[in-house]
């Protein structure tokens, strides 16, 4: 996909850097203690079994989490702070995209438009050309004018994906992508993963399983009882098994993807 010139991804390019952050809901800590820092295009995994934290870590670098102790920056801004909101692509952990009002395949990704354009601004040629782009790249070029309904849970997903990519972000966050999709949809994917990768966005995917997107994925950080208990290659993380304290499961924002909204919704 082509870009316009974008700021320095981070300082030092460095893309997400977190030192001794406790992240949470209210005054609950969920993630305590973490220590991270991805460069600017990588492609990392975010492991961890149900409860662990993954999904809150994740969530503390859009904004959705709360930052209650250490420090948290994205793209080199303190969360919160990022001027450039269409910086960050988030596609969140929904099967599907489809909501009360019928939209198109164009319509829902256009959303992904609206950090550039204001409150006033209609989509130019430039977003027309991007959100195109954005569908072609998850293979949908064929089902841009389709009622998002009428696909399949897996095309869904991949809508969701466009969505993100539409901004053209330099850091696309992704929640369990694979999960509920078939082989098929899995494959095409992590297809277009391999193809963000290869332009230099930064990937960081929660998942529980990474096996669908090894070929992409090449660090994994393994979150286990609210801490990082592993952060090396992906071919040598192993299950998560550390002895830290047991917080809270994820607890639940209110974020709702069902309604057309803009992709990093929130916080940055």
């Amino acid at each position: 996909m082509s870009t316009a010139p974008r700021p320095e991804p981070g300082r030092d390019g460095v893309a997400v850097r977190l030192r001794d952050a406790t992240i949470g809901y209210g005054d609950v800590p969920i993630v305590c203690g973490a220590d991270l820092t991805v460069r600017h295009g990588e492609a990392v995994a975010v492991l961890g079994s149900n409860g662990s934290g993954k999904t809150t870590l994740a969530r503390g670098l859009l904004g959705l989490a709360t930052v209650l102790d250490g420090a948290v920056e994205v793209l080199g801004a303190p969360v919160g702070r990022l001027r450039e909101r269409d910086r960050v692509g988030y596609v969140p952990q929904r099967h599907t995209v489809s909501g009360a009002v019928p939209a198109t395949v164009r319509e829902v990704v256009s959303v992904g438009r609206l950090p550039r354009l204001g409150l006033v601004r209609r989509l130019g040629r430039a977003d027309r050309a991007a959100v195109a782009e954005a569908v072609a790249a998850v293979g949908l070029a064929d089902r841009i004018s389709d009622p998002v309904a009428s696909l399949s849970g897996g095309q869904q997903r991949r809508v969701l994906v466009a969505r993100a990519l539409a901004a053209q972000p330099d850091l696309l966050i992704m929640d369990e992508p694979t999960a509920g999709v078939d082989a098929a949809s899995q494959e095409a994917l992590a297809g277009v993963l391999a193809g963000v990768s290869a332009a230099g966005t930064t990937l960081l995917v929660v998942t529980h399983e990474s096996g669908p997107l090894a070929g992409v994925l090449t660090r994994a950080v393994v979150v286990d009882h609210g801490r990082i208990d592993y952060d090396g290659p992906l071919a040598e993380a192993g299950p998560p098994g550390g002895d830290c304290h047991h917080p809270a499961e994820d607890a639940p924002t209110g974020y709702r993807v069902d309604q057309l909204r803009v992709t990093t919704d929130g916080g940055l």
